[in-house]
């Protein structure tokens, strides 16, 4: 089946990742126990790509702010296949460690919401440094390494709205995401600042954890599936992109998380 792409001129590591993204989907499938005893995981997979799908070709059409290298190959309008396949793997991982790894119940949605953001903010700057490293998308403004805060936030509030679209409780947080920080978007942060403000985060974060007793300690096993899909995106990052200590340095704040879990 590849042979053909890449006779239409699909490069391999293309091909490669939307095949890698696909099998993190598979053991996703396998090991979220709270989807598969209902049988609707590649039904709700399904509806999730379709919405970012639809939500990230809108936001390219109306806005503008950003798009997409045509080294992709694969698009789907706008949009590259493999970040439609990215979205569900980054929602329902979310969604997996909110209900089995920190047991905030459905009755707890302000938790939830406010969480799950953090959550999705840090891991979006991550993936958003990579990529933009790599030439895979570009930013029209940017505050730090080429990225501006408003795409993480834009990936924080999507994720967010469809994790309590998932708990089946509120639909109203997709807020407009250029609103009112639209005059933050050229400032110049760097990224020492950047790592900083990320370790910050985290530490304020797992104190609430703490604090709120919200967990026992969790294995990093149970992170496995989205740590994969991370890892593939920062393979790609390290194939196409160019590694300097600025970079390096966002990783390592934003990886301080896995020490959060019980790494036995």
């Amino acid at each position: 089946m590849m042979a053909p792409l890449v006779a239409l001129g699909v490069e391999g590591w293309s091909l490669a990742l939307a095949v890698g993204l696909s099998l993190v989907g598979l053991l996703m499938s396998f090991r979220y126990k709270y989807w598969n005893s209902k049988g609707v995981f590649w039904q709700v997979a399904f509806a999730l790509a379709v919405a970012a799908c639809l939500a990230e070709n809108s936001a390219i059409t109306w806005y503008g702010h950003y798009s997409y290298s045509p080294q992709w190959g694969l698009f789907l309008g706008h949009v590259p296949l493999h970040v439609v396949l990215i979205w569900p793997l980054f929602i329902l991982g979310e969604y997996h460690y909110l209900q089995e790894g920190l047991r905030l119940v459905p009755e707890k949605m302000g938790l939830r919401a406010a969480f799950c953001f953090v959550d999705t903010l840090l891991l979006a700057n991550l993936i958003e440094t990579y990529c933009v490293s790599a030439g895979l998308w570009s930013w029209r403004h940017q505050n730090c390494l080429g990225v501006p805060w408003l795409g993480a936030v834009g990936w924080g509030l999507f994720a967010t709205a469809a994790v309590m679209f998932l708990t089946s409780r509120e639909q109203g947080l997709l807020l407009a995401w250029h609103g009112g920080a639209r005059h933050l978007t050229d400032v110049q942060i760097p990224a020492a600042t950047t790592s900083a403000a990320i370790l910050l985060l985290q530490f304020v974060y797992q104190l609430a954890v703490v604090g709120l007793e919200l967990q026992p300690i969790l294995p990093l096993s149970e992170e496995l599936p989205r740590l994969l899909a991370c890892a593939i995106v920062a393979g790609l990052w390290l194939l196409k992109g160019q590694v300097d200590w600025e970079i390096c340095s966002v990783s390592a704040a934003s990886l301080i998380r896995i020490f959060a879990f019980e790494l036995a």
